[in-house]
């Protein structure tokens, strides 16, 4: 089963985009895997309560 795609930037100012990008493409991965780390990390810090 696809994963069903999200526009998490439609509301992102082009600044924002652009960063975006720029920091993708110097971590060499996706804006998908870029989210994925972010979002897991937050999980971990706040709702799990690890440091």
């Amino acid at each position: 089963m696809a994963e069903p795609k999200v526009r998490i930037l439609a509301d992102v100012a082009v600044e924002t985009r652009d960063k975006l990008q720029e920091v993708v493409q110097a971590l060499n991965i996706t804006k998908k895997e870029f989210f994925d780390l972010v979002i897991e990390e937050y999980h971990k810090k706040y709702v799990r309560n690890e440091n």
